[in-house]
């Protein structure tokens, strides 16, 4: 064995892809007419009709809605122009959003298909998640990948110098070790793909999360 350790500082990466197990459906109510009154009353009927769909399915512990928000209706007005740029007369805007949190996923389609067709209403946004409980043990998975990277890149490091022996000194989050971090994520990172909404056909495919995490290791290779 050599006498003295060369020290190797290396990067390691881990990433895994898990299926979602969590979807919140943003809902967004837009009526516009050119009365302040109408507006009010017909984005209030869509609201109404909305919460009735959601507490039809809203149970706090088993689904298939487990939570879900309500903005209030917000009123607003504004003046359009014409193709020859002429003011047009008010219109007035009544608007809400709402947030529905699904705990089973094959529940989301129904929903969005109920919905999409109530007058002033878009489906804006599909997050889809995982448990936190599920979420901290996938990190500690991908963590774990990352270190053996760390391990595997120092051990090719110092078999290239001719030491066939590593031992690990520091191990630590990017940036921690005096180096760059080099990692948009971060220590730990996670990707995730929406389906975007329309009232037109919405297909819901729930995309994989991805999730990454990057780790600095120091080692003495003997």
């Amino acid at each position: 064995m050599h006498t003295s350790p060369v020290v190797v500082t290396v990067a390691g990466h881990g990433e895994a892809t898990f299926a979602p197990e969590r979807c919140t459906v943003t809902v967004i109510v837009r009526i516009e007419t050119g009365d302040v009154e109408r507006s009010a009353k017909a984005a209030s009927a869509t609201v109404s009709r909305l919460t009735d769909l959601i507490n039809a399915q809203f149970d706090s512990h088993h689904g298939p809605i487990n939570w879900w928000s309500l903005d209030q209706v917000r009123h607003s007005r504004h003046r359009p122009y014409n193709k020859d740029g002429l003011q047009l007369p008010y219109v007035y805007r009544a608007e809400a959003a709402l947030e529905v949190k699904f705990s089973q996923l094959g529940a989301v389609g129904g929903f969005v298909d109920s919905v999409s067709t109530l007058e002033g209403v878009n489906v804006g946004n599909f997050d889809w998640a995982l448990t936190s409980k599920s979420r901290a043990a996938r990190i500690v998975q991908v963590r774990e990948l990352a270190i053996r990277d760390a391990q595997s890149k120092a051990e090719t490091y110092a078999r290239s110098l001719g030491r066939n022996t590593v031992h690990p000194v520091a191990i630590a989050d990017p940036g921690m070790l005096g180096v760059d971090a080099g990692s948009s994520y971060g220590a730990v990172g996670a990707r995730a793909f929406a389906a975007g909404g329309s009232n037109e056909a919405i297909a819901l495919k729930p995309e994989n999360i991805t999730l990454s995490a990057d780790v600095h290791a120091r080692f003495e290779a003997w």
